[in-house]
């Protein structure tokens, strides 16, 4: 099939992810698929080979009882074997359920209760203790170990390495893919994606091959240079990250892509180095790691080389809001900036693996402006875009060469979406790439899927020149004790521009003001402290150090400045430790979890308000 001169993501509507994976083996047998670095050395695995591994996995989990609907649920860092196992359980007629690797067995035992999985696949021992402790291995009829070094002895008879599992499974994988395509149809269950819940347990998106063919195209249409060049993509985020999953699963079945895995997740700063990719999509925080890495040389440079850079960043700031204001170039400052670029931003781009890149993109989470307007300095030209589980693709996004930092662009360029704002502000979307539903959560499904329209829950503004802006989500409104209703994300972000903040929690639900919670960006913050000779070695230290705390103090101010007085913060707290999915306060994909963080952290929160009339009354009133 080819799928090259697919214009609309209404055209998968006959098309299955089996069909994609046949064709590419027929039509580009010997190009590479994918490359997966073991012990130092990088591996290729060309489409034939791949589709090879596909059908004899699939056709082995077949021979397991495994049946069409049938559940199976990964759980593994980033590898080839979790691409083998998502494509085989989708070839073999299944459901594949992503499990993030850093869940607990609570979270584990949930997600396979709920979606009912018979097979397991799990990256590592690790993985495996976790899975054994969730409860639910008695319901499992295998539970598959991917890592290939991993011999296993003893524990439950259901638990086997992948090599065993498929033991002497041969198929001819022409005939069983062929045998598959037949069966498959474009509406039929391909997925459930757990999405990262701010409160409680997930809820697991129904997606169909439909739903991943129309999704991933909609992926393509951002940038002609993603369609029409073969690129090179380094897989960083968890495998059960939309994201993630479309760069090694569904991307490369629709344009010339290369998903590379590297040793470990662990690895990533040095596998980007390695590989030098040419296409990247990544939260903001990476960009905020990557951008201080970056002011860390240029700070330590000798004066001729801060002399040029701050040369080349006031050339870089003259083409740059030429560019955006729409004016002509100049030809004499863009020729200045070609050369700036090249000699002193591309090195510094090579510090982290950037000095490739040709179309770079940035979603899950609303992008500081600042961050975006450094980049595109720097010569990246660093793009917005929005979507989420429920959408599988993207619905708007920054398609000016040089985008307006802090908007997300516009609907993408298919007439098979559309996008609408009801009166509240609040975004809905109708389109080929959607959910079909919450798995086992009907009035959840109908809370949020209503005649074809997925209700996103994010309130947006559309500006005068048709961009669209996100100002927060629907039901992340803090009313304050004095009548106000308040973003909380609005003002994160502008907290979030200064670059010794990487995160912040704005509290203020029926309080008299409001007040933060600070993570501060120990890179940064260290380097900063470093130069003022106070040395600090620990992230725990920050909160305690004065001279932090009254740096942090200036920074809430200046944020402040552009604040409406309602919306200032009144007061702060640096917190004693980074915010992460491990400590239960942010999900896998870097959404904060409000009320985990209000629990968490209650004393720190106690003691930024002064609630003596509050607790007055409670005496009052016996409480």
């Amino acid at each position: 099939m080819d799928v090259e001169h697919i214009t609309s993501g209404a055209q998968f509507a006959d098309v299955t992810i089996p069909q994609l994976l046949s064709s590419r083996r027929a039509a580009r047998p010997d190009e590479i698929a994918f490359k997966q670095k073991r012990r130092g050395e990088w591996t290729a695995t060309t489409w034939k080979q791949y589709s090879d591994l596909v059908a004899n996995l699939a056709a082995a989990l077949q021979k397991a009882g495994f049946k069409h609907g049938d559940r199976a649920a990964i759980m593994g860092d980033v590898s080839q074997e979790w691409l083998l196992a998502d494509m085989a359980t989708i070839c073999a007629g299944g459901v594949m359920v992503g499990v993030y690797f850093t869940s607990s067995p609570e979270e584990v035992g949930y997600y396979l209760s709920d979606s009912g999985a018979s097979f397991v696949f799990v990256g590592s021992e690790l993985q495996l203790n976790i899975v054994l402790a969730s409860g639910q291995t008695e319901k499992l009829r295998n539970i598959i170990v991917l890592d290939p070094e991993w011999k296993g002895a003893g524990g439950p008879a259901n638990v086997v390495p992948l090599q065993v599992f498929c033991g002497e499974t041969s198929v001819d994988a022409d005939v069983f893919l062929r045998e598959q395509v037949a069966k498959a149809k474009a509406s039929d269950l391909a997925s459930i994606g757990y999405t990262s819940g701010t409160t409680g347990f997930p809820k697991g998106a129904m997606l169909t091959h439909l739903s991943l063919l129309a999704g991933a195209h909609s992926v393509t249409t951002f940038s002609s240079k993603l369609r029409s060049d073969a690129h090179r993509v380094v897989v960083h985020l968890p495998m059960s990250h939309t994201v993630a999953r479309a760069q090694a699963t569904t991307l490369p079945l629709l344009i010339r892509l290369i998903p590379y895995f590297g040793e470990t997740s662990a690895d990533f700063a040095q596998t980007i180095k390695e590989v030098k990719p040419t296409y990247f999509m990544a939260p903001p925080r990476f960009y905020q790691r990557f951008a201080t890495q970056i002011l860390s040389k240029v700070h330590s440079g000798s004066e001729k080389q801060k002399q040029d850079y701050q040369f080349a960043m006031t050339i870089a700031r003259k083409a740059l809001d030429d560019r955006q204001a729409g004016s002509v170039p100049n030809p004499f400052i863009s020729a200045l900036f070609a050369v700036c670029r090249e000699r002193i931003f591309r090195p510094l781009l090579a510090e982290v693996g950037f000095e490739e890149l040709t179309v770079t993109y940035t979603s899950s989470a609303a992008m500081p402006s600042e961050l975006m307007s450094l980049w595109q300095l720097w010569g990246l030209q660093l793009k917005e875009c929005y979507g989420q589980t429920e959408l599988v693709g993207a619905n708007l996004v920054q398609m000016a060469e040089w985008p307006e930092a802090g908007t997300v662009g516009v609907p993408v360029h298919d007439a098979a979406w559309q996008t609408a704002v009801l009166e509240d502000g609040e975004m809905i979307v109708k389109g080929p790439g959607l959910f079909v539903g919450y798995w086992n959560k009907p009035e959840e499904t109908k809370s949020a899927l209503r005649d074809g329209w997925l209700y996103t829950g994010d309130i947006v503004e559309i500006g005068p020149t048709g961009l669209f802006k996100l100002v927060d989500r629907k039901k992340e409104i803090i009313n304050t004790s004095n009548g106000k209703s308040i973003s909380p994300t609005q003002i994160e972000n502008e907290i979030r521009h200064s670059p010794f903040i990487s995160e912040a929690a704005v509290i203020g639900e029926g309080k008299k003001y409001l007040t933060a919670l600070i993570e501060v960006d120990a890179t940064a913050t260290m380097e900063w402290a470093k130069s003022r000779d106070v040395r600090i070695a620990r992230y725990s230290d920050l909160a305690e150090s004065e001279i932090v705390v009254r740096m942090v103090e200036g920074e809430i101010a200046k944020a402040n400045g552009r604040l409406a007085r309602a919306e200032q913060i009144k007061a702060f707290r640096i917190l004693p430790e980074e915010l992460s999915p491990e400590n239960g306060v942010m999900t896998p994909t870097r959404k904060k979890r409000r009320k985990q963080i209000m629990e968490r952290y209650r004393s720190l929160i106690d003691s930024l308000y002064d609630d003596s009339e509050e607790n007055l009354i409670k005496t009052e009133v016996g409480i």
